[in-house]
């Protein structure tokens, strides 16, 4: 009879042992708020919450990668802008130059005006991205992409993107937009143009009509110029749309991927606090048959 009761004394024990186990799990859910924290808690949930994790870690990736190219395409936007406004106010010094009026010291101080808004044009085709690269740098440059004479593009022509799922610019071609823009029988520099303008100006020598001339001629370089950059600007304008797009559906992405990830491995509070109640309920039980048994003697069958 010994013998049964101390077996009967250990099924006890594992009994209150399993139990406290249990509820030590239960308490433990509810405070981390996690119904899943280590594989063996849910083998199957626990491979596909990895899976979400991996997931969005690529969506968090993509996302940076998107902020980036949001803020290139904003610099490169803004550059277009003040190129575009630079020549503007060449179009009309040039305009200025050309009008018959105007006397020696007149288109004297028309060419060192060009020549303040070429050096103002040439900081901007060599403007910086705020990352070590340039705005027009291409496909990368290590110094300024446009020589200082406006005819050489030292860069590698094309642009630099990142992103894995969508592939976002995040540089530009300055040769095509300043060194090599095209014209009907090939290509030009705007700055070689403009020097050319500005040396013919400057000579105390040049007649009306040369003058008019060489504005004419530098006024038709502006103009496309200006045409090239409203182009680049519509590219540029496109690329933040399909960015917008691609931002809303990786944000659309991160939150469905929350919420799966939730349903996987988070706690439902509600059943988590019954189920802790009903562990304590069963311990309490638990500890109760324990203490009956403990109290039993060889009297209690006799």
């Amino acid at each position: 009879m010994r013998i049964a009761t101390a077996f009967a004394q250990q099924l006890a024990v594992d009994g209150i042992s399993e139990r406290q186990a249990r509820l030590i799990e239960a308490q433990q859910q509810l405070a981390s708020g996690k119904r899943v924290s280590k594989p063996s808690d849910d083998p199957m949930a626990a491979a596909q919450a990895e899976k979400l994790r991996s997931r969005e870690a690529r969506i968090e990736a993509e996302q940076r990668a998107a902020t980036h190219a949001r803020q290139m395409l904003s610099s490169a936007d803004g550059a277009l802008g003040d190129a575009t406004d630079l020549l503007q106010a060449a179009r009309e010094t040039l305009l200025a130059a050309s009008n018959a009026t105007a006397n020696a010291q007149d288109r004297a101080m028309q060419a060192e005006q060009l020549r303040q808004i070429r050096g103002q044009l040439l900081a901007v085709a060599n403007r910086g991205d705020g990352t070590g690269g340039y705005v027009f740098g291409g496909q990368g440059a290590l110094s300024a992409p446009v020589d200082p004479s406006g005819t050489a593009y030292l860069a590698q022509a094309g642009t630099q993107v990142v992103g894995q799922e969508q592939q976002n610019p995040v540089s530009f071609d300055g040769r095509e937009n300043f060194v090599a823009i095209r014209t009907p029988t090939g290509t030009e520099s705007i700055f070689e143009r403009l020097d050319t303008a500005i040396a013919t100006l400057s000579n105390p020598a040049t007649t009306p009509a040369a003058a008019a001339a060489a504005a004419g001629t530098a006024i038709s370089a502006v103009d496309r110029a200006i045409d090239r950059f409203g182009v680049t600007r519509t590219v540029v304008g496109e690329r933040l749309r399909a960015l917008d797009a691609h931002e809303r559906a990786l944000a659309d992405g991160s939150i469905e991927n929350q919420s799966r990830l939730s349903d996987l491995v988070d706690v439902d509070f509600a059943r988590g606090a019954s189920n802790m109640i009903q562990q304590q309920t069963s311990l309490e039980a638990a500890l109760k048959t324990y203490a009956q048994v403990a109290r039993m003697t060889l009297f209690d069958y006799v």
